[in-house]
């Protein structure tokens, strides 16, 4: 993540939606990837930034920046004048009823995360910020009785469908979240490693399987023809292997090649948005270049190392906990690869329905 500042000079964050120093609004620009600052016309919804030159120039707001969503972003200089939302808000398709108190927080939060994952993604080329190259991917944020007894769901998972991202609500919350990583025996477990999770499986079919470096990935991850119910089923009552960690970056991704793929990708994403940020904050110095794997892995390396010993200095867990071996290191650079080096084909928007 780049470090963003208000004109005021003072120091403000992707999220924020006025500066905390002068008060002026802030709106980040999904097409420019930059944070603006300056003065709100609430009565025509369109947000105005007074240039070095003294021109005003108009820039329209996602229409759920006055929501409990809260969202800062920008709707792209390219997108149709009927648009009204950002090019993240508008891929969710089902949000928790609105009705119920805490589903107002999960909401903000959900949303707050998938900001961050499209930043990454539009940052890589993956994604268009007027919504026509990967605009496919879509979410639904949804709840099952083990949080609210009244829907009739009784259990949601997480998981990926064709493009489509279902995200149970409930991970959106502290303590559920805590939960399910003891029960599942987790290192790490958050909103935005599920955000990144999952759309690794979609990237998968746009990346690997349009492109036909099916044989490739196989050399890395193994043969993802491997019944996946039957695997996964098989994970879940064997347990995790024995020296997963030889081969694989967690125990969950050793059930089958799809998920050793979403796995090594979440964790792909991790790394370059943290070093980036790494970057931004002077604690790296590294520049990124073309196919320059070696030098960006072994900076992340020192980069993980500085972010684990503050940590254990603050009394708290690591934050970066996993240990990369020359395997994993081979798979992450077969992913880093086939990232700079893809070339997505524009997809038409498919007809999603309003929230």
């Amino acid at each position: 993540m780049k470090r963003f500042f208000c004109q005021c000079g003072h120091e403000v964050f992707f999220q924020n939606y006025a500066c905390e120093a002068c008060g002026r609004d802030l709106a980040y620009d999904p097409s420019a990837r930059t944070m603006w600052s300056g003065e709100i016309r609430t009565d025509s919804m369109f947000y105005t930034h007074l240039s070095p030159a003294g021109e005003d120039i108009g820039f329209r707001l996602c229409g759920l920046r006055e929501t409990e969503v809260k969202c800062n972003w920008l709707i792209a200089n390219g997108d149709s004048k009927d648009e009204c939302q950002c090019v993240s808000c508008r891929t969710t398709q089902v949000i928790p009823d609105q009705n119920v108190d805490i589903n107002v927080k999960r909401w903000r939060l959900l949303e707050r995360s998938k900001r961050t994952l499209i930043y990454s993604l539009l940052d890589m080329k993956l994604f268009s910020p007027i919504g026509t190259t990967t605009e496919c991917l879509r979410f639904e944020f949804l709840e099952d009785q083990r949080s609210n007894p009244y829907v009739d769901l009784k259990h949601v998972l997480t998981g990926h469908n064709n493009g489509l991202i279902t995200i149970n609500a409930a991970e959106a919350d502290e303590a559920f979240l805590h939960s399910m990583k003891e029960k599942m025996a987790e290192r790490y477990r958050t909103l935005l490693g599920h955000f990144r999770h999952e759309v690794g499986h979609y990237y998968w079919k746009r990346l690997i399987q349009e492109c036909n470096r099916l044989e490739a990935f196989r050399e890395f991850f193994g043969d993802e023809r491997e019944d996946y119910e039957q695997a996964l089923q098989y994970y879940y009552e064997r347990g995790r292997l024995n020296h997963w960690q030889t081969r694989f970056i967690t125990s969950y991704a050793s059930s089958h090649p799809h998920e050793d793929w979403a796995e090594t990708w979440a964790h792909y994403l991790h790394m370059v948005d943290t070093l980036e940020t790494a970057v931004s904050y002077g604690l790296s110095v590294y520049e990124p270049k073309k196919n320059d794997f070696k030098d960006w892995f072994q900076e992340w390396g020192r980069v993980a190392q500085i972010m684990n010993a503050l940590n254990r200095s603050m009394g708290m867990a690591d934050p970066y906990p996993f240990f990369l071996s020359p395997i994993v290191q081979g798979k992450l650079h077969f992913i880093h690869d086939t990232v700079q080096n893809c070339n997505l084909t524009v997809l038409p928007r498919p007809n999603s329905k309003t929230s």
